[in-house]
C-alpha cells in the first residue's frame, strides 16, 4: 500500500467526493460524507458513529478508489455499501431485533458486509461481500462449513428484512 498516494487535481477531488455522496446516498447512508485524499488502513473507507445519526460521518479514502481500479478487488460499490452495513447494524432497531442472539456468533464485519452484499446490484459486489463476509466468520473461529451455514441463514434473514 502505498504512504501517500499520487496528488490529483483539485477537480479530481471534487469529483470523486460527488461519487462517494451519490453511492452514499443511493445506499441510504444518512450522516456525512467525506473524500479523503490520504492512504488509510481501514479498507478504502471508513464508518464513525455520531451522537445522532445526521452526525453520522463515512470517510472515503483514496485506497477506495485505488481498489476499484483493480477488477479483482472490492468495488467503490462494495466498499460503501459495507460502511452502510455497519451503520445500519448500529442504527437500525429492526436488525437489532432480529440478530439479536445472533451477534455473539458472528462479529460486526460479517453483518455489514452481508447487508452490504444485499445492498449491491452487481453480482460480482454481491459474491465479493459475501466472500468477505464467510472469510471474516472463519477468522472469528467457526470452521468453513459452519461459517458458510451461517452465512447463507444470516443473509436469507437480512433479504427478508432490507
Amino acid at each position: 500500500m502505498e504512504q501517500y498516494p499520487r496528488p490529483i487535481s483539485t477537480a479530481q477531488q471534487r469529483a470523486r467526493l460527488q461519487r462517494v455522496r451519490s453511492l452514499a446516498s443511493h445506499y441510504g447512508f444518512v450522516g456525512r460524507v467525506e473524500y479523503r485524499h490520504v492512504a488509510s488502513r481501514a479498507g478504502g473507507a471508513q464508518y464513525v458513529i455520531g451522537v445522532t445519526e445526521d452526525q453520522d460521518l463515512l470517510a472515503v479514502y483514496a485506497d477506495a478508489f485505488r481498489r476499484d481500479a483493480d477488477p479483482e478487488d472490492f468495488s467503490l460499490e462494495a466498499i460503501i455499501a459495507h460502511e452502510r452495513g455497519h451503520q445500519l447494524v448500529a442504527r437500525d432497531p429492526r436488525l437489532a431485533r432480529l440478530l439479536s442472539g445472533r451477534m455473539s456468533r458472528v462479529g460486526e464485519e460479517v453483518l455489514a458486509s452481508l447487508i452490504g452484499s444485499v445492498l449491491v446490484h452487481s453480482p460480482v459486489d454481491h459474491e465479493h461481500l459475501v466472500g468477505k463476509a464467510t472469510t471474516e466468520a472463519v477468522l472469528a473461529g467457526l470452521s468453513w462449513e459452519a461459517a458458510e451455514r451461517l452465512v447463507t441463514t444470516m443473509q436469507n434473514a437480512l433479504e427478508e428484512h432490507l
